[in-house]
C-alpha cells in the first residue's frame, strides 16, 4: 500500500491548538510535522495517519493507537514520550503529539559514518536496553528494534520510537492477539518471531538489539538478501549466528562473544531480560556513562563531513537501506506465509522424525537388553 506523499498541512496552518511549523517526514501511511503550542510556545512533532490508509485498512489504525497508548504509560529518557492523540472528523485524521527529536536516526548516521567504533556502539546499545528495561515492567515486547526506530539527539541521548507493532499483555485487541502473526523486519527478526510473533517475549528484542549492534560495529547485517525468505531462510537455519570478528577482527573476544550471546538462535539460551544485558556487559568493562552517548551524533554531525566520494557511497547506502526497509513484512505477505508455513512443516517432521527414531532405540534397547539376560 502505497498513498504517496500528501501534502496534509501547510506551514502557519493551525490544528488542534498547534501551529504547524515545518514537514519532517512523508511517508507511504502518513507524515510527521514540527508543530509549536499556540499558548505554551513549546516545540512538538505531531504524527498523523493519512485518511485513506485509515478507511483503507483498519489494523493501521490500531497499531497508530496502539503506539500512543504504549507511549503513554511508559515514561522513560529513553523512549519518546506521547502528550496526545485524537481524531480530527472534520479532516477524518487520526493524530498523535510527541516529543519531538532534533536529531536523527541511527540509519542515518550509518549512512555517514559507516560504522562505529565498539565502545560507541554498545554504549547505544545500552541505552536502548534500558528503554526496553522499562517497557518490560509493563510487559511491552517492542518487536520491530531496528536503527529506524533509535533516535539520537544531537547531544548523544538515545530514544527509542515506534510502539505501533509492539505486544504488551495489559492492551489486548486482534493486533496482538492474533495467532502465529509476523511482525518485524526479516533482518533483524529473532527466529521464534520469524515463525510467530505472537508469542515473543522480550528475548526477541535482544536478539535483534544484538543484530543492530553487530551493523553498527561491522558496517553490515549479518543476513542480507535480495528478499524477505532468503533473508529468513538464514536466520531459520540451524547454522549458528556469524561471528562479528569474521567481519571486523579488531572486535575484542568478549564483545564477539557478547553479541552472539544476544543473538543465540534457541531463544531459550539467549540473554533473558534487558537488566541481565547491561549487567553482563558491565562484567566485560562497558557501563551506562550517565544516560547520554558520548560522541554519538546524527546525520552531518557523524565522525567525518561527508566528500564528493563519501557521498557517492551515502547514495548507494540509503539506496540499500531503502530496499531493505521495503522487506519490512506482515501476515498479508503470501509469499512470506507461505515459506514460514513450509519451515514451521519441517520443523514438525523433524521433530516427529525424532521422536519415532528416540521410541524405535529404546524398544531396540529393551529387546536387546532382554536377548542378553536371557542369554545369562
Amino acid at each position: 500500500m502505497n498513498f504517496g506523499r500528501q501534502e496534509v498541512f501547510r506551514n502557519g496552518e493551525k490544528f488542534r491548538g498547534y501551529v504547524i511549523e515545518r514537514l519532517l517526514g512523508n511517508g507511504s501511511l502518513g507524515a510527521v510535522y514540527l508543530v509549536r503550542h499556540e499558548i505554551l510556545d513549546t516545540i512538538y512533532a505531531l504524527k498523523v495517519l493519512f485518511p485513506e490508509v485509515a478507511k483503507e485498512n483498519k489494523e493501521y489504525v490500531k497499531r497508530f493507537l496502539r503506539e500512543a497508548k504504549i507511549a503513554t504509560r511508559i515514561r522513560h529518557p529513553n523512549l519518546v514520550a506521547v502528550h496526545d492523540c485524537g481524531y480530527d472528523e472534520e479532516r477524518g485524521l487520526y493524530y498523535l503529539v510527541m516529543d519531538y527529536i532534533s536529531g536523527g536516526d541511527l540509519r542515518q548516521a550509518l549512512a555517514f559514518a559507516g560504522r562505529f567504533a565498539p565502545d560507541r556502539a554498545v554504549e547505544v546499545v545500552l541505552q536502548v536496553a534500558a528503554a526496553l528495561n522499562a517497557a518490560q515492567k509493563y510487559h511491552v515486547v517492542h518487536r520491530d528494534i531496528k536503527p529506524e526506530n533509535i533516535m539520537i539527539q544531537p547531544d548523544g541521548l538515545v530514544k527509542l520510537v515506534d510502539l505501533g507493532i509492539a505486544k504488551s499483555d495489559d492492551i489486548k485487541d486482534s493486533l496482538c492477539t492474533e495467532a502465529e502473526s509476523v511482525f518485524g523486519t526479516p533482518a533483524y527478526v529473532a527466529p521464534e518471531q520469524a515463525l510467530d510473533a505472537s508469542v515473543v517475549d522480550t528475548r526477541a528484542d535482544i536478539y535483534s538489539l544484538g543484530v543492530v549492534l553487530f551493523e553498527m560495529i561491522a558496517g553490515q547485517v549479518p543476513y542480507d538478501g535480495p528478499n524477505a525468505p532468503q533473508i529468513l531462510a538464514q536466520t531459520l537455519s540451524s547454522d549458528p549466528f556469524p561471528d562479528i570478528r569474521d567481519i571486523n577482527p579488531d572486535v575484542s573476544p568478549d564483545l564477539a562473544v557478547m553479541i552472539r550471546r544476544m543473538c543465540v538462535k534457541e531463544y531459550d539460551r539467549r540473554i533473558p531480560t534487558p537488566a541481565a544485558l547491561i549487567k553482563e556487559f558491565a562484567k566485560i568493562g562497558y557501563k551506562p556513562k550517565g544516560g547520554h552517548v558520548s560522541d554519538v551524533k546524527f546525520a552531518h554531525q557523524a565522525d567525518s563531513a561527508p566528500t564528493i566520494v563519501s557521498m557517492k557511497s551515502l547514495i548507494g547506502k540509503a539506496e540499500k537501506a531503502a530496499k531493505r526497509e521495503t522487506l519490512s513484512y506482515e501476515t498479508q505477505d503470501v509469499e512470506i506465509q507461505d515459506f514460514v508455513a513450509r519451515i514451521k512443516r519441517r520443523k514438525k517432521i523433524r521433530k516427529i522424525a525424532s521422536s519415532v527414531a528416540t521410541g524405535a532405540a529404546v524398544v531396540l534397547g529393551a529387546l536387546v537388553l532382554a536377548w542378553l539376560l536371557g542369554a545369562f
